[in-house]
């Protein structure tokens, strides 16, 4: 029993290991915000750190609105803001904002009307037109906006993506695609793609359209980038995609093309007068970079996506209000040659975001920090090895060091010891996240801490006290409830032996089942595959059957064991048909899914053989072995021939034949056998037969009847009819090949109708 219990912890390991590595699939919301969570405790560990100087943001705070009037402000304040902006020789500023609609100013079209009416009259002063031309100039503020910032030529736009439908119903396509046009000059041009690489496979984040700035202001300046944010599922903002792929370019011949940068890395791009390259692979983006005087790499993952290293709550980095740029009160040395970023702060224009420092950080802080990570090499990163296989190791590292330690130590110093282990993680991962700006999974390793130490010794404590628990839970995959009730009365049932006795056994394959697994993917295939056996089982279950095991698409089953049952044969007969009906609903279903149908054939056969435990004391199976089985699993097999479902022996029908309806299908000799053996296959419960099926059934007999007396032609009319009215009828087009061959090669005298099988 010590090593029955021994092996059983082991057993126990493997299943909180196997739990710990899928719980991020199966419960990917909880796992997700307690990875988040503990990746925010390193950040608050570490503490603020103190950013470059490059950059200031330009804030639309409170004491700007307080003074210019509310938000948004007219085109001509914007105008100044960029003029005073090159009036302080800023090196370039980017806007966190969008101006998507024209400015609306009482007069323009009245003046522009008057000066068209002017310039065609007789002996107009030339000094009139050119007043009007500068009131025009002074109340169209889009124009004046538009002339400031392409007198300044280091004003960069900023424009977002609408990643659905939603809210876009007034949008026609041609709106959208207007608005695609202003900003397709803004996209990637540095594309490198590796051999068997498609950007169309991608799985970059993918925008339904754009909301773009008007066309008079676009044109001011080639450069732009989109300003959206993707927060996790706490709702806090830690990566930025640096690649965003338009829907169109999926439909497109140069869709390669529309991939679009943030605004943060344009920003950069023109600050340090670079152009951005990307790699990419067929398994992602390798790599983005800026190459220019200072090359720069960036690190991301497979998804273009950048990790945000924060340095600390809002106002990290020097804000100065927009009005005081405006009236010149901040100090030249102050802007002269830095990022200026233009955006709102103020609590009520929403633009704040939640981050692992703050749960009001101003969103064009976040451009900040991005520019800030990138130009000083500050950018978190992933592991260059794929995550799911470091988080594999670790949970295996943690769990095998654990259950060492734990089995061979009393409680006190075994709690210390995954004390001191979740530590040791903890600690690790910090030193790496601070010290090496890489980021590793703690949850994984953790929760496999977590399981181990809790299972195992709740485990043992089960498996000692109460048995009679094991013993049900050990059987309950393969035998009914009413069958492990007697296992559980008498235990030495699970004793290593076997017995000869008269049983019937049960197989059943699917046919083509490599065909089907070359047109799903591995996931859909084991979805599939998984909701057949379950299926199957429970009515394998149902009849109080034992699954023998599984062997790939396989199911084994025997009948009369370890409980005697006088009816063993006709319960694996009417599970057969069972499983039929029920494979009859999941086909309607699969299809109605767009997946594809499955047909299964089935094998029974009764007689004597050998069941009980085979193995050994570490491992053993219930199993059954001998004649009778092989030739179950030769009948399965043999539908193949007659195009049946369904394929009992003539054992199996004697031993139940007041309670089925079958008919003979031939006398046959398996492959390896010299015997021959009567086969039927099973239609249905006694009784079930409609008239129709009664008329076919004589059809065939008489068919069967005329084939073994050598008139075959008269049998292959009997068949032919058959077929007229159920063309899918296996055997009747069978019979018909060999009458038809039989014709043309006769057999010999001593023909005695028996089928030699030639495969297994």
């Amino acid at each position: 029993m010590k090593s029955f219990i021994k092996l059983n912890q082991y057993s126990i390991f493997v299943v909180v290991t196997i739990a710990a590595l899928i719980l991020p699939f199966v419960a990917p919301n909880f796992t997700s915000r307690l990875e988040l969570f503990v990746q925010d405790l390193y950040f608050n560990l570490r503490g603020p750190i103190t950013p470059g100087d490059e950059v200031v943001i330009a804030t639309i705070d409170e004491k700007s609105i307080d003074k210019l009037g509310r938000w948004p402000w007219h085109r001509n304040v914007m105008a100044d803001l960029a003029d005073s902006l090159s009036d302080y020789d800023v090196k370039v500023f980017g806007f966190d904002i969008v101006f998507s609609s024209p400015e609306t100013v009482v007069g323009v079209e009245q003046l522009q009307q008057a000066r068209r009416a002017l310039a065609h009259g007789a002996g107009v002063d030339d000094s009139v037109l050119a007043s009007l031309d500068q009131a025009v100039s002074e109340v169209d503020t889009d124009q004046r906006f538009y002339e400031s910032l392409k007198h300044s030529r280091r004003a960069v736009l900023g424009y977002f993506f609408h990643f659905s439908r939603q809210g876009l119903e007034h949008l026609s396509e041609a709106d959208m695609a207007d608005y695609l046009r202003v900003v397709a000059k803004s996209r990637y041009s540095g594309i490198k793609k590796e051999p068997g690489a498609n950007l169309r496979d991608l799985s970059l984040r993918t925008a339904y359209a754009v909301e773009s700035n008007i066309g008079k202001i676009a044109a001011a300046t080639k450069r732009a980038g989109y300003f959206n944010f993707y927060p996790d599922v706490d709702g806090s903002v830690r990566r930025v995609p640096l690649l965003v792929k338009y829907r169109d370019m999926v439909e497109r011949e140069d869709g390669d093309d529309y991939i679009f940068p943030p605004l943060s890395l344009t920003v950069l791009r023109k600050y340090l007068k670079s152009a951005i390259l990307i790699w990419i692979d067929p398994v992602g983006v390798e790599k983005v970079a800026l190459m220019g005087l200072k090359s720069i790499e960036i690190p991301t993952n497979q998804r273009g996506e950048m990790r945000i290293n924060y340095y600390g709550p809002g106002n990290t980095f020097p804000h100065y209000s927009i009005v005081d740029i405006l009236e010149k009160k901040i100090p030249p040395q102050q802007l002269k040659g830095k990022i200026v970023l233009v955006g709102p702060t103020a609590t009520a224009i929403e633009d704040l975001r939640v981050t692992p420092f703050d749960k009001v950080f101003p969103g064009v802080e976040v451009h900040a920090t991005i520019i800030d990570n990138i130009l000083h090499g500050r950018v978190l990163s992933d592991p260059n090895f794929p995550s799911l296989l470091i988080d594999f190791l670790s949970v295996l590292v943690v769990g095998f060091f654990l259950l060492w330690a734990l089995l061979r130590l009393g409680p006190f110093a075994g709690g210390a010891v995954v004390l001191s282990t979740a530590a040791l993680i903890m600690g690790g991962h910090y030193y790496l996240f601070s010290q090496r700006l890489m980021v590793l999974n703690s949850v994984p390793p953790l929760l496999e801490l977590s399981f181990v130490s809790l299972a195992l010794p709740v485990y043992r404590f089960v498996l000692q006290e109460k048995e009679k628990r094991y013993i049900q839970g050990a059987f309950s995959q393969y035998l009914s409830p009413t069958v492990i009730e007697q296992i559980i009365k008498n235990p030495s049932l699970l004793k290593l032996g076997g017995t000869r006795k008269e049983m019937t056994v049960f197989f059943s394959d699917i046919a083509g089942f490599s065909s089907v697994s070359e047109i799903l993917d591995s996931q859909a295939l084991v979805k599939l595959l998984n909701e057949y056996l379950t299926a199957m089982t429970e009515i394998v279950l149902h009849y109080n059957g034992t699954i023998d095991k599984y062997e790939g698409d396989a199911i084994i089953a025997f009948f009369g064991a370890p409980m005697d049952d006088p009816e063993h044969a006709k319960k694996c007969c009417l599970m057969a048909l069972d499983m039929v009906t029920k494979l009859s609903e999941l086909q309607d279903k699969w299809e109605s899914e767009g997946r594809p149908r499955l047909k299964v054939r089935m094998g029974i056969n009764t007689g004597t053989m050998v069941v009980g435990n085979m193995g050994s004391d570490m491992r053993m199976d219930y199993t059954v072995m001998g004649d009778s089985v092989n030739l179950a699993a030769r009948l399965e097999g043999a539908n193949k021939e007659y195009g049946t479902g369904i394929m009992i022996s003539e054992n199996t029908y004697n031993s139940c034949r007041n309670d089925v309806e079958v008919r003979v299908l031939d006398s046959i000799r398996v492959v390896g056998k010299k015997e021959v053996v009567v086969v039927y296959e099973l239609l249905g419960c006694q009784g079930t037969l409609t008239d129709n099926q009664q008329e076919l059934l004589a059809l065939y007999n008489d068919g069967l009847r005329l084939y073994r007396e050598r008139e075959w032609r008269g049998a292959m009319d009997l068949f032919a009819r058959i077929l007229e009215i159920n063309h899918d009828d296996g055997p009747a087009l069978t019979y018909m090949e060999r009458c038809l061959d039989y014709l043309i090669r006769p057999p010999g005298k001593n023909w005695d109708g028996v089928y030699v099988l030639k495969t297994k």
